[in-house]
């Protein structure tokens, strides 16, 4: 089942996620965990919206297989798992980002502590949220907004942290 799911991503979008992630550090600068996490728009602007696009082409191609699911499984149970797991890639992503990040760029600061874990709790609510939104195109035709509304919700969570913070 595993291996179904991992075919249906789309395999050149994980490796551009890859190589991003890898490439954080340089392109973040030498800073700490919470510069590079909170302000840099490196995370929010490029990572976070490639996340997105392939969450998104993901449910595109469980839609495909949408009808045969709901055959076998009953609309109910494919509904729950189809968001357990757009849910779930979300949060391994976020998870990811937050193990990384401590590799490359050490502990999180004491002076800046507090507001980095309200931002990780934070942004894995928003993470939910814009999953959840994608999670609408299931069973519909393809739709930008369910892509647009996500990045945007992205965005406007960025820009009103950081000008709050």
């Amino acid at each position: 089942m595993i291996k179904k799911l991992y075919q249906l991503l789309d395999k050149r979008i994980l490796l551009l996620l890859m190589i991003m992630l890898i490439a954080s550090p340089t392109l973040c600068g030498q800073n700490t965990y919470t510069i590079c996490l909170i302000y840099s728009h490196y995370l929010t602007v490029y990572m976070n919206n490639i996340f997105l696009l392939m969450t998104y082409q993901f449910a595109y191609r469980l839609n495909v297989f949408f009808q045969p699911m709901v055959i076998r499984l009953g609309e109910k149970a494919v509904y729950i798992w189809t968001y357990v797991a757009l849910f779930l890639l979300g949060a391994l992503y976020t998870l990811i980002i937050y193990i990384s990040y401590a590799f490359f760029f050490g502990a999180i600061p004491s002076e800046s502590f507090q507001i980095t874990v309200v931002f990780m709790i934070y942004n894995f609510i928003i993470m939910g949220i814009e999953t959840t939104i994608i999670y609408l195109q299931i069973g519909q035709k393809k739709n930008f907004i369910y892509l647009a509304l996500p990045i945007f919700v992205n965005f406007l969570f960025h820009i009103l942290f950081i000008n709050l913070s």
